[in-house]
Parts: C-alpha cells; structure tokens; sequence
C-alpha cells in the first residue's frame, strides 16, 4: 500500500515537472525566458489561469480546447506531462526504489543515495524528454540541455564519493566521457559536420558520464537501431527528405541503456561464458 501511494505521488509530480518541460520545449528555440514569463495561449495570447495549468486533467477537462479561443491546444501538451510521469515512476522502479522494503534493509545514507539515483535519472529522462522535441523540430540541441546533463552527472559522481568513498569505481564514468563522443567527434570533424551533429556528440559526452562505459556504448548501439529502422520506416511512409534528427533516438538509446543496459550487457555476455 505504502508503495503504491508513493508511486502515484512521484506521477503526480512527474506530469508537474511535465507541464514544466512543455514550456522548456517552446520557448527554448524562441530563445524566450522560461520562469518569470506567464504560460499564455499561443493562438488568441490569453494569458491562463491557475485552474487551467494542471497538469493533464486541464487539457482533458477543456476537450482539448482553449477556455477563452476554443482553439486546439497541440496533443504534445498532455503526451509530454503523461510520459514525464510515467518514466519517473519507472526510473523508482527499475532502480530498485521499494519504500516498504528500502527503509528497512539500507542504512540511512544508502537510502539517501539510491533516492537520489532515482530522482537524477527521472531527471535525465525529463531533459531527454525536452531534447528529444526541440530536436525533432529543429534539428539542433540546446547547450542548456546537456549542461544540465553534465550537472547530474557530477552529482551523481559526488553521491557515489560521499557513499562508497574510495570503492566508488569513478573511472568507469569518466572513461564514459569519452568513450562514444571522441569517436563521434572525429565522425562530426571529418564529415564538417554532415554525417553528425555537434549536439549530438555532446549529448553521447554528458550521457557517457551519467552511465559509464559500458551502458553508453548500450546507448549509442540502440539508438542507431532505433534511427535506422524508424528513420527508413518514415521515409518509405511519408517520403520524408533524408535529414536525420538524432537526437530522439539517441535519447531513447541512453533511456534504454539506463533501464534495460545491464540486463542486455547481461545477455550479450552470456555468449562468451
């Protein structure tokens, strides 16, 4: 029961930080202020009270509609707050976070710790989540965003020091760094930029950090499958140009490595034992 009341409050919280995302993802490429401006309707500029901002429930409530230009708000709103959610509940989950159980088999720092993994991963999906739109749409990666990754990052690399002290394997996620992006940045140098996008070898650089060697190398071998076989799929569909974003699929290999990487390096080692 404890744990299922905790989950839908990290949802909760989730589709929050969710609606916030939304904003990153439109004002970003406007180069537009993210905090003190208020959330206003894109179509009539009504600027929207508080009883129209939640979360998910208001976009339902309204039928998907402006209260005050009955215009169509865009269904990116309520996926964004939806899958916000859903991947932070998934991120507790996969890390192991169990608050019936965790409290009383970890110490206290432990505890502390494997909260704060799980919040910094929660929070990596969410930049990813940001990354993966404004890319979509624009072909570029806002440095902002893999700033942030670098931050958590080093948090997390200062959390492990703080746990586990000198047993914390620290070189695996420095060696991370720069396990993908230096042969990306010879790809990106060679090609002047054609075959790659510089964002992109700064996004594989931060995320190597987040995960280490060995997932991010999980990362970048999905993320090309996912690129390749989608990318060919929407080309054959819609005969869309051959212009590549890689930043979602890249994004969704780093997501991959984080929830499923050590059971598929798992796997793929059990050939060779």
């Amino acid at each position: 029961m404890l744990s299922a009341v905790f989950y839908v409050f990290v949802f909760l919280f989730g589709i929050i930080i969710g609606s916030f995302l939304n904003v990153c993802i439109l004002r970003i490429p406007l180069k537009e202020t993210i905090v003190s401006e208020r959330s206003h309707c894109m179509k009539c500029g009504h600027t929207l009270a508080w009883y129209d901002l939640f979360p998910l429930f208001s976009y339902i409530f309204l039928g998907g509609k402006c209260r005050y230009c009955k215009a169509k708000i865009s269904p990116q709103y309520p996926i964004v707050e939806f899958l916000n959610g859903a991947f932070a509940v998934i991120c507790f989950m996969m890390d192991g976070f169990w608050p019936h159980e965790i409290a009383a088999i970890y110490s206290l720092k432990l505890f502390t710790y494997s909260l704060t993994v799980s919040v910094l991963s929660a929070a990596l999906c969410s930049v990813l989540i940001v990354i993966s739109v404004i890319d979509w749409r624009t072909f570029e990666i806002p440095i902002g965003t893999n700033i942030t990754i670098l931050v958590l990052g080093i948090i997390r690399l200062i959390g492990g020091f703080i746990v586990y002290g000198t047993e914390m394997n620290w070189i695996e996620y420095v060696v991370g760094f720069f396990t993908v992006s230096i042969p990306l940045a010879i790809i990106y140098y060679a090609s002047k930029g054609r075959a790659i996008g510089g964002g992109d070898v700064k996004l594989m650089a931060v995320a190597g950090l987040f995960l280490g060697w060995k997932l991010i190398l999980v990362a970048l071998i999905a993320g090309c499958l996912y690129g390749s076989v989608i990318h060919i799929i929407r080309m054959k569909v819609s005969g869309e140009g051959k212009q590549l974003a890689m930043g979602p699929y890249l994004s969704a290999g780093i997501i991959t490595a984080l929830w499923f990487g050590k059971y598929i390096i798992e796997w793929y080692s059990g050939f060779f034992s």
